[in-house]
């Protein structure tokens, strides 16, 4: 594959939604990472009332939920 571009964003065509210590957090990128092959990159607000500590993070795209994964919260 081919690097994606650095100068031009790839954006999902349809994008998923984040939900951190089960709230919704606002998307604010979905698409290749640039320079990067085949690499998916998801750039999202932590929601103002997540609490600290280590939280889930859960992605839904297209009706099929991710299992979840830690985010460290401070």
């Amino acid at each position: 594959g081919e690097p994606a571009s650095t100068t031009t964003l790839s954006n999902c065509r349809v994008p998923p939604s984040v939900t951190i210590s089960g709230q919704p957090a606002q998307l604010l990128f979905c698409g290749l990472a640039p320079g990067i092959v085949g690499l998916y990159q998801l750039n999202v607000v932590i929601p103002s009332n997540a609490p600290t500590g280590v939280q889930p993070v859960v992605i839904t795209s297209n009706g099929v939920v991710s299992k979840s994964t830690l985010l460290p919260i401070n």
